[in-house]
């Protein structure tokens, strides 16, 4: 009996090693399968097979719609390019308007002046010149010359003085002879035969003279 026992083989320590080495790969796969179950449970952006597979809409439906916005967008802008056109017409319209309207003011500021003057006239017609001195007929005269006068310097207008010996100016001058002269230098005035009057500054009518050579 005991020469069995001492026989026995010995238990196989590559038996066990095998078995605990499966034993960890179960659990291994076990917490894998655990884990994979609860991510599913939680949020996730990636689509889906269903998602992925969802049809797109047709190209040619894309494009009528674009083309729809595109025609929307050009009819606003057209009623905005006419609505502009209208409201240049008119201010082009009121501008016209306005100039027309000072015009018209500033011709009726002359024409008031003027008919102060006329009055004047009217009163040395009606003067009775046989029994009125020849003097006061005169003196008649320059009350109505400076009335005039006066009147036209309120709207801008002076006379234009031209005195001998000044140079010639064709802007403001008009020479209607030319004479020898042994005190002026040439090209100088030599004598005034009609005044000439500038308006702010702008010539209304040249002064006519005679000019030395």
């Amino acid at each position: 009996m005991s020469k069995d026992k001492t026989n026995a083989p010995p238990p196989n320590q590559d038996d066990d090693d095998i078995t605990g080495q499966d034993d960890n790969d179960q659990a291994l796969a076990d917490a894998i399968a655990e884990a994979t179950s609860e991510g599913k449970g939680g949020d996730d952006d990636t689509p889906s097979a269903s998602d992925a597979g969802a049809p797109l809409p047709p190209e040619d439906e894309v494009d009528s719609t674009e083309v729809e916005t595109l025609r929307g967008r050009i009819a606003e802008l057209e009623e905005d390019l006419l609505r502009a056109q209208a409201d240049y017409q008119n201010m082009a319209r009121r501008s016209l308007q306005d100039v027309a309207l000072a015009r018209d003011q500033e011709v009726m500021n002359v024409a008031r002046s003027m008919i102060g003057v006329l009055d004047h006239f009217d009163r040395a017609i009606a003067i009775d010149v046989e029994s009125t001195p020849t003097q006061g007929l005169l003196d008649g005269v320059m009350i109505v010359r400076d009335e005039l006068m006066r009147a036209l310097q309120r709207h801008g207008v002076e006379r234009l003085e031209v005195k001998a010996g000044d140079e010639f100016d064709p802007n403001r001058h008009e020479a209607l002879m030319r004479q020898e002269s042994d005190d002026i230098e040439s090209n100088h005035i030599v004598e005034q035969l009609q005044p000439g009057y500038i308006l702010n500054d702008r010539t209304l009518r040249a002064a006519q003279v005679s000019v030395a050579e």
